[in-house]
């Protein structure tokens, strides 16, 4: 009697990480199956996109959907062997900024979004190109200027993914957009502004609980936690446009409306890991990593 064995083929995995201003890109091969878990962070959006079916918090997910997550929620991830997949972060308040017209999150919950199938592949055509020139030619993103560009078109495709998302939107969804949008301009517009809720809520003529409501539905955020986010990411990009000979940390604080600068700072490196003086001594950088297991 004679046996055989088999030898065992190490399974192998892929993994690319790039970042982009406040965007964070990963893209990668997965030669097993996996399960992952995990919540987003409070500012921001995950999108999720694999290239064979598998499971998102429960629902089959096919190659032509993009799971979208708000901020603050769970997800679950099955994966079944041998696929590529992706991931998009972006800030809730770069979705806000560039897209202020779009209900891209008509409840703050997961979702599959299932645009028709040229609009996924734009948005990771968008991801896999840009990982892949931070790795092989990460001169060519040192530039604000094209940083910017691309930050403009990948939002602009994420946009794209709601809006030819083929669900329908709930009933009070215009009408809370509309309310979100007016708050959102209206402290925008005025950075002496307080913002509290109340204030908000008084000067924009909506309820407090009305409000409320119309942010989280839209936004997956508080109008103070969201308001509060996008002045900071206003502050970011004046201190990068800006020189140290010309302005300082303070001038721009104040006139955004900020006048703690002890819990402006605080609440500046929680959000981007570094001191807004940091910020206004350099340049935009990205940073792009390859990593395979031997």
């Amino acid at each position: 009697m004679t046996m055989r064995i088999t030898s065992l083929e190490e399974t192998k995995w892929t993994l690319q990480f790039a970042v982009a201003g406040s965007l964070r890109l990963q893209q990668g091969y997965e030669g097993g199956g996996s399960i992952a878990e995990g919540a987003t962070f409070s500012d921001g959006w995950l999108f999720y996109q694999q290239s064979r079916p598998g499971h998102t918090n429960g629902q089959v997910a096919t190659q032509d959907e993009v799971f979208a997550v708000p901020p603050r929620s769970e997800f679950c991830l099955v994966c079944h062997p041998c696929h590529d997949w992706l991931t998009v972060f972006i800030p809730t308040s770069l979705l806000v900024y560039f897209t202020p017209e779009l209900g891209f999150a008509s409840s703050a919950r997961p979702q599959l979004l299932r645009p028709p199938p040229h609009v996924t592949l734009r948005f990771t055509s968008l991801v896999r190109r840009f990982v892949g020139a931070a790795e092989s030619r990460p001169q060519l993103w040192s530039s604000p200027v094209a940083l910017e560009s691309f930050q403009n078109e990948l939002v602009a495709a994420a946009k794209e993914l709601f809006i030819r998302n083929q669900h329908s939107t709930g009933r009070h969804s215009v009408r809370w957009l509309r309310q979100a949008k007016s708050a959102v301009e209206l402290a925008s517009s005025d950075p002496d502004l307080s913002l509290s809720i109340s204030e908000l809520a008084q000067t924009s003529g909506v309820p407090e609980r009305t409000l409320r409501t119309a942010f989280q539905r839209c936004f997956g955020l508080s109008p103070v936690e969201l308001l509060r986010i996008l002045r900071l990411h206003q502050a970011r990009r004046l201190l990068l446009a800006s020189c140290p000979d010309q302005t300082t940390v303070t001038r721009i604080a104040f006139g955004l409306g900020f006048w703690d600068l002890g819990r402006f700072a605080g609440a500046y490196r929680e959000l981007f890991g570094e001191l807004p003086s940091a910020t206004l001594r350099k340049p935009t950088r990205i940073s792009a990593s390859i990593r395979q297991p031997g």
